[in-house]
């Protein structure tokens, strides 16, 4: 028996617009995937020095590491030893103790990014996921909304926005998240909806001081 620890992939659960095993059922189990939230959240905070110039590529690092690389090292845990039943933590339930590794890991980055003095975009963009993920766990405590929709949106609308065709980007890449989590059975429309709208609060966080607002 191999020591290497795996992840199972998720159950498709069977919905009224075709068996678990359909193509389109496969298609919206790999939009989950490519869209995690993780990996979404990588890709903004890597992105920073390109974005904005007078960022320097350790704080992302760095960022990266705190904001997302940590937390995502706790999950693996949790899913080997048991205490998550899936890699996306679809039961409510068990999200809130990921949350707060989480939070404890993002306060923890902020701390270090201060203490070095790291770019003010950078310290702004961390503070952003710390908004969206106080958000979520507030909500959390008493009902499941989609992160996926939340990360998707955020992360669409603030990296994407200003580029050439980017709000149809934008309005393409959280369609396809929300109809992705709906598609599988893992959240409601209306679960994707309330995602989606803390994605586009937190996003215009971010833009409206860009725009002078």
């Amino acid at each position: 028996m191999s020591a290497t620890p795996t992840i199972e992939p998720e159950p498709v659960q069977q919905t009224a617009s075709g068996a678990p095993g359909s193509r389109a059922a496969v298609i919206a189990t790999l939009l989950s995937h490519v869209f995690s939230p993780a990996l979404i959240g990588t890709l903004v905070l890597l992105s920073i020095p390109l974005r904005h110039p007078v960022a320097t590529w350790s704080s992302a690092l760095l960022a990266t590491a705190f904001t997302i690389a940590i937390p995502w090292v706790a999950l693996v845990a949790m899913r080997w030893s048991g205490h998550v039943s899936d890699i996306h933590v679809t039961r409510r339930e068990q999200r809130w103790p990921l949350l707060l590794i989480t939070l404890v890991s993002i306060l923890t980055g902020l701390g270090i990014l201060a203490v070095t003095g790291a770019p003010a975009v950078v310290v702004g963009e961390v503070g952003l996921f710390l908004l969206g993920l106080l958000i979520v766990g507030a909500v959390n405590l008493f009902w499941k909304l989609s992160i996926h929709a939340a990360v998707a949106a955020f992360a669409a609308l603030y990296c994407l926005l200003a580029l050439p065709l980017g709000p149809h980007l934008a309005v393409l890449v959280v369609a396809l998240v929300g109809w992705s989590r709906v598609r599988i059975a893992h959240h409601t429309p209306s679960q994707v909806l309330a995602g989606t709208v803390v994605g586009v609060l937190v996003s215009l966080g971010g833009l409206l001081p860009v725009f002078g607002v």
